[in-house]
């Protein structure tokens, strides 16, 4: 709870620095990278609670800079490419989720806690750092340069577009479909963290699974998710971010009923543990998990495609900030629900309300905005652009 209070404020004030110090924004992940590898530091040499407590603080500070910045860079460097970027990043994210938790479990058993968060701080830090630095020369978004008519706009005309800019802000954030879309992700956010934070203890409670095999279990999951995101990158940016959210979200709330069905039969039969039964509830949760993961290039890239880039980081530090208390309470909700102790798996409605309201909500910002692909929405900003600009 120490490092989700630091990051609920400092990811909407990183965001807003992203925006406005555009030219270190790779500086600002690495310097974010840094505390986090520095609170590894601190668990290692750590003797007490209070210390700890020291150590979430400064990695709730260095997290805060990660997803405001980064994700915001992406959607405006890449443009109608954004969706291949995002899943990209999505993959190497995947990645890490998936040698997490086996790793985790097998250093320290082998070696001790504190090694083990050493290792991970330490080893991916001077990696990010190497990348930073080779690729920074190749930032090209530059928003107070706009281009028409392949001049550069002159001075006037740029502070003109700056307070267009900020109009521009004021009805977005008052538009039908970008508040819905941002709930859509607060909401996703909710479905991450339950399936993130109670998927191995299912498998160990319910299907008898070791503390390992729940781990490896955990690990197909997450990777099986990482790839169906890495291939909704290139279908998304075929047939529009949109379109592949909301085939996404369908997928979703079918595999949720389809867990809570599975689940309840277990429960009223009671059924016995077997190979089979795990076998199959292994095979629901990765549809559940490749559905879900399916929509995350496409839920960064829309919201860029909705609203202007100039203020992109700034509005990604909001949601995200709104993103972390969610997903920070809605476990403690499921937690509880499980803990009453019930006949049918009656948590897991939770997670169906939290993929149907998306789904509805997506449906709504259909009707509004219609389905566009990555070309027509860039082609429908220049010329907007031009137009605001004459």
């Amino acid at each position: 709870m120490t490092s989700i209070l630091v990051m609920i404020p400092l990811t909407i004030l990183v965001g807003f620095l992203g925006d406005k110090l555009r030219k270190w924004r790779f500086e600002l992940i690495a310097a974010g990278y840094l505390l986090i590898v520095s609170h590894t530091f601190i668990i290692y040499v750590a003797q007490s609670f209070t210390v700890l407590v020291i150590a979430s603080v400064v990695v709730g500070i260095g997290a805060s800079v990660f997803h405001p910045i980064a994700l915001p860079l992406l959607s405006q460097e890449f443009k109608e490419g954004r969706n291949y970027a995002h899943s990209i990043n999505l993959i190497f994210g995947t990645f890490g989720s998936i040698i997490t938790p086996i790793a985790t479990i097998g250093l320290s058993n082998w070696l001790n806690w504190r090694t083990t968060t050493l290792i991970f701080g330490a080893a991916s830090f001077p990696i990010m750092v190497v990348l930073l630095i080779r690729n920074k020369k190749n930032l090209s978004y530059v928003p107070e340069e706009t281009i028409v008519m392949g001049e550069r706009v002159i001075k006037h005309e740029k502070m003109e577009m700056d307070n267009k800019a900020k109009r521009r802000m004021i009805l977005a954030f008052l538009s039908g479909p970008l508040i819905a879309v941002i709930i859509v992700n607060v909401l996703r956010a909710g479905i991450f963290r339950v399936m993130n934070t109670f998927t191995a203890f299912i498998f160990e409670d319910r299907f008898g699974a070791s503390q390992f095999n729940a781990a490896l279990i955990m690990s197909l999951i997450l990777g099986m998710g990482g790839v169906a995101a890495l291939i909704s990158g290139f279908v998304s940016s075929k047939i529009g971010s949109l379109k592949t959210y909301i085939s996404s979200m369908i997928a979703t709330t079918i595999a949720s009923v389809a867990v809570i069905i599975f689940i309840g039969a277990l429960d009223i039969t009671s059924a016995v543990n077997s190979s089979w039964l795990l076998a199959g509830a292994i095979i629901l949760f990765v549809i559940m998990s490749t559905s879900f993961y399916f929509a995350n290039p496409s839920a960064n890239a829309l919201l860029a495609e909705i609203m202007p880039l100039e203020i992109l980081g700034t509005v990604f530090g909001i949601i995200t900030a709104i993103q972390i208390g969610f997903s920070s309470v809605i476990p403690v909700i499921f937690g509880a629900v499980v803990d009453q102790g019930y006949s049918l798996p009656y948590e897991y409605l939770i997670l169906f309300v939290l993929a149907i309201i998306p789904l509805l909500l997506l449906l709504y910002v259909k009707s509004k905005i219609g389905f566009k692909t990555p070309d027509q929405v860039e082609l429908e900003r220049t010329e907007n652009l031009k137009k605001n600009s004459q």
